[in-house]
This record gives C-alpha cells, structure tokens and sequence, in this order.
C-alpha cells in the first residue's frame, strides 16, 4: 500500500428520494413558478440549492439576502435588478451574485411594441 492509499477515508455517500417540486408561494413571486429542493446543508451550515423553473412573465417579488446569493441560469433569460439599479440579464449558463443584504428582484417582462 502506498502513502496515499493510506491516508483515503472511507466515503459515506447517502441518497435519498427526490421530493416534489412546489408552487412558488404568492408572497414571493408573481405568476407561476415551481421550485425543486437539490441540497441542503447539515444543521449549522447556511448551504440551500434548489432549480426554480419560471413560467414565462413569473417574477420574484423585491427581497433581501442576509448573506448573498448566487443564481445560475441554465436555460432561458434571466432578468435580475437591485432596487433602483438598472436590468441585468442573462443567459444560458451565466452566474451572478448578489452581494449581502441587498434588495434584489426582478422587473416585469418587457412590454410587446
């Protein structure tokens, strides 16, 4: 056995059923959007990762982060605003993070001219 053979750990891995995706809930989005919980951190750590699917013209409401948030668009555009700010978008496989405690939403859809 080799000096790296002995210092590996044996790796727990644990699965568990998928749950159900969920409505979005009213107070936090306007129209219809369906989240589906990935991940979760243990008891003391802050780590949440979900895939939440917008239907077209759904939006967030205005809300706050306490310690950030990172968005990952995977398909669509993504359109986010801090208050006041002017419009970001996004595409395919882009990221953007919101710093701390900052108010972050996203405007309406564009308007047909």
């Amino acid at each position: 056995m080799c000096a790296a053979e002995a210092t590996v750990k044996e790796q727990i891995v644990e699965t568990a059923p998928k749950p159900p995706s969920v409505k979005g809930p009213a107070e936090y989005f306007t129209g219809d959007v369906w989240i589906d919980g990935l991940a979760r951190g243990s008891e003391q750590s802050r780590l949440s990762v979900a895939s939440v699917h917008f239907t077209p013209g759904a939006r967030t409401a205005w809300h706050t982060h306490p310690v950030g948030q990172t968005v990952y668009v995977t398909e669509g555009v993504g359109r986010c605003q801090r208050r006041g700010g002017p419009l970001r978008r996004s595409g395919p496989e882009t990221a953007s993070s919101s710093s701390p405690a900052r108010i972050t939403g996203t405007a309406p859809p564009p308007t047909a001219s």
